[in-house]
């Protein structure tokens, strides 16, 4: 009989248990990140007695099984905070203690960045993260301290220009030509209208009543580029000869045929540049400027001015020159400067068919930034905008880009769903710095509770296996988000009731035990 006793102490016991299990989740109801905790009994040891029947068993009572985590998902809050975490599935974020080298595990995701630039949670715990590699922009090494420095982000100096334009087909020429050398059999030398004449020295030579015309090709640079030319036809004396031979020249001889030879210049960009600001309208037919950045991340203009050169008749196809131009503030010469130059050549259709692919073209640059700094100027389809054209409208900048920048602040920090830690800089450039490491375990249940949001590896929860989130079976992350406590009121307050009624019953055994044992020794009154 006195075992009744016993089994009516276990109830009690093992009931006031589960009502503190069931206070503990009322009481993280609004913690975030809690996971509710689930009181299990199971019966103790049974007594074996002898019935009518045989032998039955009877019970000594009750005891607590077993505390059991319910890992089921919260709900999430939205906030404001970038660095507010939830998890979307399975998985815990990484944290260090900062005071030893222990790991812990929690689904709490309040971050923030401490004065040294650590994101750390509240308690001062450091998220762990993958660093990511700037040039492959992929996660490299293994999981470290994520640490955001407010430092200046590095700046880029430009190694790309893109740039496509449409060339107006119809352009007037922007050439001009020198006086001819002494006197001869030709008068005067003109440009013939709507006619492109190419640059260089020109010979004249009249033998015989023999006009010869030899040509020495010049570029923007003033250094003779290897092409010649050579042109003859017989020539009366005081007639004018509109484009003589194809070359856009208007010839006027004089009053009489005699064996001479005189010589003169066409010129097209000037060979230098006392006063850039009149090239594009005296010697191009267009200009297009773009700001590019040196080794220290200073801004610079780059001028680039676009003349029709000539056009082949044989083949229908223009040339255009493009000319690179560092005003005086931008060069290290502290000098107005060609850089370079070269040709883009178009067919009758207007589409660019050479000189469209990447030139590389070095510039020297003022303010004691890296000198002869490589840029790769791009005017066909890489250009990142299309090719550029030659149609009879407007000349027009259609499209350019550079990909240098200057220094940047550190603005502000997002997190994406892979977990992509990127910082929002003030030059514009958005930066992946850190990845997020997510971990889990082969028994979560094995995990032990440490207080604060916080969760330990132990034996029975084994080692923990790390992944980026989204990735081996781990849950994405949700930014600007809380995971709420997963503890359901309604269902805790039905245990609290069927716990006080298991306690009472339990008290009721106890009592009446006690009211037999009272009514046993009163035999022997």
């Amino acid at each position: 009989m006195l075992s009744s006793f016993f089994s009516g102490i276990s109830g009690l016991l093992t009931n006031s248990q589960s009502i503190n299990v069931v206070g503990n989740n009322i009481a993280n109801v609004n913690t975030v990140g809690y996971k509710a905790s689930r009181a299990t009994f199971q019966d103790v040891l049974y007594q074996s007695i002898t019935g009518a029947s045989g032998t039955s068993q009877v019970g000594r009572g009750t005891t607590l099984s077993s505390v059991d985590t319910l890992f089921s998902q919260g709900s999430f809050e939205s906030t404001s905070e970038a660095t507010d975490l939830a998890i979307g599935g399975s998985g815990y974020f990484i944290v260090r203690s900062s005071e030893n080298d222990t790991k812990y595990y929690t689904r709490a995701g309040q971050f923030r960045f401490d004065k040294e630039g650590y994101m750390v949670n509240p308690s001062g715990f450091i998220l762990q993260g993958r660093e990511i590699d700037r040039a492959t922009k992929t996660p490299v090494g293994v999981s470290k301290d994520i640490i955001i420095s407010p430092e200046p982000s590095e700046p880029k100096a430009t190694e790309k220009i893109g740039m496509a334009v449409n060339l107006q087909s119809n352009s007037e020429w922007k050439g001009s030509i020198g006086s001819l050398s002494g006197s001869g059999s030709i008068s005067a030398v003109s440009a013939s209208s709507g006619k492109y004449i190419r640059t260089g020295e020109y010979t004249a030579t009249v033998s015989g009543g023999t006009l010869t015309v030899s040509f020495k090709e010049i570029g923007p640079d003033g250094e003779y580029t290897g092409f010649e030319d050579q042109w003859s036809d017989t020539i009366e004396p005081s007639k004018t000869y509109t484009d003589w031979k194809g070359t856009g020249l208007d010839i006027v001889t004089g009053s009489s045929i005699t064996n001479t030879t005189q010589t003169f210049t066409v010129t097209g960009f000037k060979y230098t540049y006392e006063s850039v600001t009149s090239n594009p309208t005296t010697t191009s037919n267009y200009s297009s400027s773009i700001s590019v950045y040196d080794s220290l991340g200073q801004s610079h203009v780059v001028n680039i001015y676009f003349r029709k050169a000539y056009e082949d008749l044989s083949t229908g196809n223009s040339t255009w020159h493009w000319h690179a131009v560092l005003e005086a503030a931008d060069a290290s010469s502290g000098a107005d400067t060609l850089v370079d130059w070269g040709e883009l050549v178009f067919n009758n259709k207007g589409t660019l068919v050479t000189g469209g692919d990447p030139v590389t073209v070095y510039f020297d640059f003022s303010q004691g930034a890296e000198s002869h700094q490589p840029i790769d100027l791009i005017f066909g389809k890489q250009s990142g905008g299309g090719a550029s054209t030659q149609y009879p409208i407007a000349s027009t900048t259609n499209f350019q880009t550079q990909d240098g920048y200057p220094p940047g602040v550190l603005q502000n920090v997002t997190v994406s769903q892979e977990g992509i830690i990127s910082g929002h800089y003030s030059n514009g450039q958005i930066i992946d710095l850190y990845q997020i490491t997510l971990a889990n375990f082969s028994n979560p249940q094995g995990l032990q509770r440490e207080g604060g949001n916080l969760f330990r590896e132990t034996i029975d929860s084994g080692p923990a296996y790390t992944n980026a989130p989204g990735s081996g079976g781990l849950g994405k992350i949700n930014p600007n988000s809380l995971e709420q406590s997963n503890v359901d009121l309604a269902t805790e307050f039905v245990k609290m009731i069927i716990a006080q009624r298991g306690f009472q019953a339990n008290a009721r055994v106890i009592t009446s035990t006690d009211e037999i044992l009272q009514e046993l020794m009163n035999l022997k009154r």
